[in-house]
């Protein structure tokens, strides 16, 4: 190898990191919180599957709930002595998880029997056509409850005891299985399974991509544009090294780099795991470690500091962990994205810990990533080439009028003084280092959601739990803790967030928590960044409730045009009216929740973060950074896709031309509180991945839907129907503004 090269390794590799901004260091603290979190996720489902150590003393012990008078019958006509173990409680809510628990310690029971209210009445009945559910509850956490719960359902609420009904009191059962019983204990046989299958293919491949990009981004960011920053790189131009060998030394020193956390992940799956597969994880995370210090290089060749680089390199870190987060969500993929560099990449990590993967998916996979390496290196060079530089000799009063010019353009690019836009009338009147700053404002959103849904969520839990339509729920619930599969998890997971959206407590604290947050950021605007509240887009001047109401107009031509797409297209049906009279009051609390919703998420993106974000970095950056905010917000709902990202940063984007254009975010409140109200409680059908309830209209996709029209589990904000009405929105708003432009040059 050149020495040129050599020596420009070495540099790279032994550089000191450290950066001005510090902005690293505050990536690392995020990345290594978000490591922990996921590690404290699946460590409290193994925990959860692998159970506490054994007690002394085994309970005994049964409480049984509206215990039937045939029941008591039946155990008498046995002739059998568990009577005297029965603890008799009665009970108006069907499930009540916190009550039984209570007295299952004050009984020393290990086991919750509850039947139906009414029980025998309602099996008297002349004609049956669905045995009444009992319930069964015993505590998990021991294997010997397990057995001893499974052998009491086999031996007394069996076909025996509806055999007796039939018998002796002359009941008309039909024929059934076993009774429905809810959460029966599966055990921890194949706890450790599950667990490792979840690990390999979720926690593992994630690191690996943090690692990874966290030392391709601490050293590439500071190999040449470091240099460039520092006034160092004209000498490195002006050593006898080509430009092809400087790319290729700061290449090599940044892949170093990298390597090393990929060998220290790397040495505890080889000890543990001694299969083959461990030679393809090895391949691939060479592979990813090459393609992204070349991606990193390519940036820095690009940026002419530290900062600016790092600004740069952002968006990407962003989309790698948004398709790191669908390939987590995604049980079976698409074949073609096992072919594709990242996609391959997360997969391929994962099947080759589970020793499932296939040998032509993965060279494939290397192969395009090592030739798109290639590409981003010879960029990089073509890029140095057009590097120019001249050589002069300075005195010294040159040198500090050059430094004191280079203070006054840095006084006057500094956007604190010099603010880059003014949006809202906000101006900035702190200075933070930029990773911080844009950290700050997209984990704010989530960190308020998190608290303030959390807290609502609890009253409407616990009054959920003593109602008889919480059995569905702990039926679910009970389907969703033996999932293995992520696709599966999801699918359960929303189905399981649906019943709560059939609550009207869950609805009516959702909406409360909504404006907790909205009085959240005005406490926030006033007290921390002592701004008036028209700088969350809230002018006192102007007429709102009218701008609220064209909102409101627009939104429904938005969102009907939609419908009527689907319609036309023959993605949908209309099956008639679907709103009944039970369901009144829950549409009206839905009317209640949607405003605040709407206005909460419109403040969070367009109202607070947007006006800060450009009046350090401009407009155009504040508007794609704030709708991609928005967009990677939901990318944990159920049905998440890339053309879901797209759409919902394609309305966050016409969203925030609105606003800028009205300057204020009445208008888009409105837009935004009707969509989501038309889509769920109008139309019936899926908002960002959630069911909700008490629509006006039935509405269900044909059998010849596709999801790339309809969004599939995501709602019409993941098909091209959103895309094609967002798109001519975007026209109507640019011919709009031009006439309102051309009028006033008129006056």
């Amino acid at each position: 190898m050149h020495r040129a090269v050599r020596a420009l390794i070495r540099k790279t590799f032994g550089k000191n990191h450290s950066m001005k901004s510090q902005a690293s260091y505050v990536t690392l603290a995020v990345c290594i919180g978000f490591v922990i979190v996921v590690f404290a996720f699946f460590t409290s489902i193994v925990r959860y599957y692998a159970g506490r150590e054994p007690e002394p003393k085994l309970r005994q012990n049964i409480v049984v709930v509206n215990s039937p008078d045939s029941f008591n019958a039946f155990l008498k006509a046995e002739g059998k002595d568990i009577r005297s173990r029965l603890v008799k409680k009665k009970l108006d809510a069907y499930f009540d998880v916190f009550t039984f628990n209570e007295w299952m310690e004050e009984n020393d029971a290990f086991m919750v029997i509850v039947f139906p209210e009414d029980f025998d009445k309602k099996c008297l009945r002349e004609q049956v056509t669905r045995k009444p559910e009992i319930l069964t509850y015993c505590d998990e956490d021991k294997l010997d409850y397990v057995r001893m719960k499974e052998e009491f359902v086999n031996t007394y609420i069996s076909e025996r005891y509806f055999e007796y009904l039939q018998r002796e009191m002359g009941v008309p059962l039909p024929r059934f299985d076993v009774p429905e019983q809810l959460l029966d204990g599966e055990g921890n046989s194949n706890w450790y399974k599950e667990a490792k299958g979840r690990f390999a293919r979720m926690v593992v491949p994630l690191l690996f991509f943090i690692c990874v990009m966290y030392v391709c981004m601490l050293s590439g960011m500071n190999a040449i544009a470091g240099e460039k920053e520092r006034g160092t790189f004209a000498s490195i131009l002006m050593t006898p090294a080509s430009r092809g060998q400087i790319v290729l030394g700061n290449y090599l020193g940044v892949a170093l780099h990298a390597i090393i956390p990929c060998a220290v992940l790397l040495l505890p799956i080889i000890i543990i795991n001694h299969d083959l597969g461990v030679i393809g994880v090895l391949f691939l995370a060479v592979s990813l470690t090459l393609l992204m210090a070349a991606i990193t290089i390519l940036i820095s060749c690009m940026s002419n500091s530290i900062v600016s680089a790092q600004t740069a390199f952002l968006p990407i870190f962003l989309i790698v962990l948004v398709v790191c987060v669908t390939c987590m969500q995604t049980d079976s993929p698409d074949p073609v994205n096992l072919y594709v560099p990242i996609y391959g990449h997360f997969y391929g990590f994962g099947d080759c810990l589970m020793s499932t993967a296939k040998f032509l998916p993965i060279l494939v996979c290397i192969l395009s990533s090592l030739i798109l390496t290639a590409i981003c290196l010879l960029v990089s060079k073509k890029l140095l080439e057009t590097e120019a530089f001249t050589v002069a000799v300075e005195s010294k009063s040159d040198k500090e009028i050059r430094k004191a010019a280079a203070r006054a353009k840095k006084e006057q690019n500094d956007y604190v003084s010099s603010a880059r836009a003014n949006v809202f009338g906000y101006r900035p009147t702190r200075r933070s280092p930029v990773s911080r700053f844009l950290v700050r404002h997209a984990v704010l959103p989530l960190a308020l959601l998190s608290v303030f849904q959390t807290l609502a969520m609890i009253p409407a839990i616990i009054s959920f739990m003593k109602t008889p339509e919480s059995i569905s729920f702990f039926r679910l619930f009970r389907d969703l803790s033996g999932i293995d599969r992520v696709t599966d998890a999801m699918t359960a997971s929303a189905e399981l967030f649906n019943e709560f959206m059939q609550n009207r407590y869950f609805i009516l604290f959702m909406g409360i928590g909504y404006w907790c947050i909205i009085g959240a950021y005005m406490l926030i605007v006033r007290l921390w960044d002592r701004q008036p509240l028209s700088t969350l887009g809230f002018p006192a001047s102007g007429s709102p409730l009218k701008s609220y109401f064209r909102g409101l107009l627009f939104g429904l031509l938005m969102i009907f045009s939609v419908y009527g797409l689907l319609l036309a297209t023959g993605q949908a049906i209309c099956n008639g009216w679907g709103l009944s009279s039970d369901a009144v009051v829950l549409f009206i609390l839905y009317i209640l929740m949607w405003i605040p919703q709407g206005a909460t998420e419109e403040i969070m993106m367009r109202g607070y973060m947007m006006p800060r974000v450009a009046g350090r970095f401009g407009v155009p950056f504040a508007v794609i950074f704030s709708s991609m905010c928005f967009s990677l917000m939901h990318a944990g709902n159920a049905g998440y896709s890339l053309l879901a990202m797209f759409n919902l940063a394609f309305i966050a984007v016409f969203f925030a031309c609105v606003a800028l254009r009205d300057g204020h975010i009445y208008t888009v409140c409105a837009m935004h509180t009707v969509w989501n109200f038309c889509q769920g409680n109008v139309f019936g059908l899926e908002v960002s991945g959630n069911t909700g309830s008490a629509s006006i209209l039935s509405s269900s996709y044909t059998s010849s839907a596709r999801d790339l029209f309809t969004g599939g589990a995501f709602g019409p904000e993941g098909g091209l129907c959103v895309t094609i009405v967002i798109a001519l929105s975007f026209v109507i708003l640019l011919l709009f503004g031009r006439k309102k432009k051309e009028n006033a040059g008129n006056v």
